[in-house]
């Protein structure tokens, strides 16, 4: 170096040292150093690449490069000039960087003006702990006495990085800590990012309080404020319709009379509001876990949100969510409630796993808004996959990758570009018609237990709500749901709906879904036992006011209900007499009536196939729901991990009972459906219009691919191979199936 540059050089490290020696987080360290050395250089950008686990170069600051980069720029070692730069381990310069065949242009970087680009390796101790660059917007060659005075430079950074272990681990111990974990692929994606375990408050700080008044006031207080919370979550410009009506149903459970008053009962008895509210979550929770219906489990993460930031309200806290540091991250939980996931800054959310999921659960709904993919069923979750770790999540075939090699990096890209072929498939089919290749056309409807249930992506083409479930505010609820409230709540189900015919079923209670308030006697065989429609029968008041409220919801608009469980036709009509007992009420009060009304059951139980005749004299439709229908037909229980896969839907013999109640219904002009979750998956739908059903009910995200799949098959051509195959003697025609579909270009994903 001539003087000149070796004093620069003298400089520039005296005040590196110097910044060094300050008490700082090492993100503000390089924010520091970047500007630094872009300044004292004359240089138009400078960036500081940091080697991260996987061999992956993360621009970890820059001065010149766009911020929004920072954390999101990615380059493999030996990807484009830094990555060389990395690969080679000696200081590399280009005076036209964009014509070098190396050039790897990272549009986020906004990097479009720069021409010219230098950079040197950061090196401790033989380890490579990133890159240190430099670019200008005129071409300029680079002499060899910047480039020492550069290499000097990063000799004092390499020492600042080495001293913190969080950002300058050795990466070739990774090698021998790559893991795959398998999960459950619930929306569809590629992600990478570093792992960031969420957390959630677990242990009472305080249970003992003597003045419950104070105690009352907090806990009002914490009310208020998660509800301000709330609202101003659901004002935000990044909150969607989807959403607003998910925080809608937050604040119902935070409104709810009954849980404030157990709570407010708990405090009086001496105990603090932060263990009142931990007791009743934990109670809800509790209850809910032991219930085997997945919608209403998949509750249960925005019930432990929501007691979590009542807690933390009453602790006087902040939501810690967010890191300090921006960066790309894959965030781990056990579970999440939609805020929580909202409570982070979600563009450096790239993807999500959890050890509880499911398919319609609101942070799943709430993450598919955003094209965030998750996977779930990972047991201890947050335990098995460390924080701060380097991975790449293959939302497709649910698995995790840690520390993951180039090949696989290489290889989840490739799966990623043919499946945007299939989703963009999928995603043009949801807009379209169900109609098969010969003219078939099927009605598709959703099923829906919320009114975030009904806010199907815009464009979407569907003919209705073919399942409402009106039990879940009853069990959210501490107390009975009066009669004003239930028909507010249908109320609003129906104008969500639109023009769009809407089925309520009647409560279906009993066995795992307990009401508090509702006392059940202990049964051995709940599922079997006092449930559904044999309960609102010997509880008559709850059924007519559930009816009432059906009625008064609906004014003038046409009206169905059905029944849950039946297995009598006398049941069937005695719930029938009931239901036109309170429409007369209705009228002789003077309130407008439906002037359409269609009263129908579900086929769920067994009894109900030997008494089609005279049960389709008095049914207007016959829905059947297969999950309950197969568990009881072949006396497997859906909730036992021990048999629940036993038995295949795509059973011959499944299929040829499910068969003979579409036929009598259609000769007896009786309008028959499927609304269990068989309807939802593209084969199983492809079998049931073989079968001759034109009317199906399933999850809005299943409508796409389902449409994808009818839209593609010849119906005669498919019914006349089923019907071969429905003579076999194997457990299930399911391969044959696929094989014919996969032969004949029926799009299965």
């Amino acid at each position: 170096m001539t003087d000149t540059e070796t004093a620069l050089a003298r400089e520039i490290t005296a005040e590196l040292r110097a910044l060094m020696a300050q008490e700082l987080p090492v993100q503000d360290k390089l924010d520091r150093v970047v500007a630094l050395i872009a300044e004292r250089l004359r240089v138009d950008a400078c960036a500081c690449y940091i080697l991260r686990p996987g061999s992956m170069l993360e621009l970890y600051a820059t001065k010149g490069l766009s911020p929004d980069a920072v954390h999101e720029t990615f380059l493999r070692v030996g990807e484009g000039l830094i990555g060389e730069i990395a690969l080679q381990r000696k200081p590399l310069a280009f005076a036209n960087a964009w014509r070098h065949k190396s050039f790897v242009y990272k549009p986020e970087t906004k990097e479009k003006a720069f021409k010219s680009l230098m950079g040197v390796p950061l090196v401790r101790e033989n380890r490579l702990l990133g890159v240190l660059s430099v670019q200008t917007k005129k071409i300029k060659n680079f002499s060899a006495d910047i480039v020492e005075v550069l290499e000097t430079i990063a000799m004092v950074v390499s020492d600042m990085l080495a001293s913190h272990p969080a950002i300058s681990e050795q990466p070739d111990a990774f090698a021998n800590n790559r893991r795959k974990i398998t999960g459950i692929p619930l929306i569809e994606g590629f992600a990478q990012g570093m792992t960031l375990v969420h957390k959630r408050i677990e242990n009472v700080a305080h249970i003992v309080d003597g003045n419950a008044k104070t105690e009352i006031k907090k806990l009002t207080q914490a009310l208020a404020g998660v509800e301000r919370e709330v609202n101003k979550m659901m004002a935000l410009p990044k909150t969607n319709a989807e959403q607003v009506a998910i925080f809608e149903t937050y604040l119902m459970f935070l409104k709810d009379k009954g849980w404030i008053s157990k709570m407010t009962k708990i405090v009086e008895s001496g105990l603090t509001a932060e263990a009142a509210v931990h007791r009743v979550g934990l109670d809800m929770s509790e209850r809910m876990e032991r219930m085997t219906d997945p919608y209403i489990r998949e509750r249960i993460h925005d019930f432990q949100d929501l007691v979590n930031r009542l807690i933390r309200h009453l602790r006087g806290r902040k939501a810690d969510a967010d890191e300090k540091r921006r960066r790309q991250v894959i965030l781990v939980a056990h579970s999440l409630g939609p805020a929580e996931l909202l409570d982070y800054n979600l563009k450096y959310i790239k993807g999500i796993v959890l050890e509880e999921g499911s398919q319609t659960m609101h942070v799943v709904i709430v993450a598919r808004s955003l094209n965030i993919p998750v996977i779930c069923g990972i047991k201890d979750a947050t335990h098995v996959i460390p924080p701060k770790t380097f991975a790449a999540l293959d939302a497709i075939s649910g698995q995790l990758y840690l520390n993951p090699s180039d090949e696989i990096l290489d290889d989840l890209k490739s799966e990623m570009a043919r499946r945007a072929i299939v989703g963009a498939h999928c995603n043009q089919s949801r807009a379209l018609p169900a109609v098969t290749k010969d003219g078939v056309k099927i009605a598709l409807n959703i099923n829906a237990g919320l009114l975030d249930d009904l806010l199907v992506p815009e464009g979407t083409f569907y003919s209705g709500i073919g399942l409402y479930r009106t039990e879940l505010p009853f069990m959210m609820s501490q107390e009975l749901p009066g009669l004003e409230a239930q028909a507010e709540t249908y109320h609003k189900v129906i104008t969500k709906a639109g023009h769009r015919p809407v089925v309520f079923r009647t409560l279906d209670i009993g066995s795992d879904k307990v009401l508090p308030y509702f006392q059940q006697q202990g049964e051995e065989n709940p599922a079997m036992g006092w449930r559904s429609i044999r309960i609102t029968l010997d509880r008559r008041a709850l059924l007519r006011d559930q009816l009432r409220a059906f009625i008064r919801a609906s004014g003038e608009k046409p009206l169905a209900v059905m029944f849950p469980m039946v297995s009598a036709t006398a049941e069937f009509l005695e719930a029938k007499k009931t239901f036109f007992l309170e429409l007369e009420r209705e009228k002789n009060a003077g309130r407008k009536v439906p002037k359409d009304i269609k009263i129908g059951t579900m086929l769920e139980v067994p009894s109900l196939l030997f008494q089609m005749d005279e049960l389709l004299k008095h049914v207007d439709f016959v829905s059947i729901g297969t999950n309950d229908l197969m568990q009881f037909l072949f006396a497997a229980d859906r909730g036992n991990a021990l048999i629940w896969n036993r038995y295949d839907t795509l059973s011959p013999t499944f299929l040829r009972v499910l068969k003979s109640v579409n036929d009598a219904c259609a000769q007896a002009g009786v309008p028959c459906s499927v609304c269990g979750e068989m309807a939802g998956h593209p084969l199983e739908a492809v079998v049931l219009v073989a079968l001759g059903f034109t009317s199906l009910s399933l999850n809005p995200g299943k409508l796409g691919a389902v449409k994808a799949a009818l839209r593609t098959m010849n119906q005669a051509e498919t019914a006349a191979y089923v019907a071969i195959q429905m003579n076999a003697s194997g457990p299930s025609i399911r391969d044959a199936v696929r094989a014919y579909a996969h032969d004949h270009g029926i799009f299965i994903t």
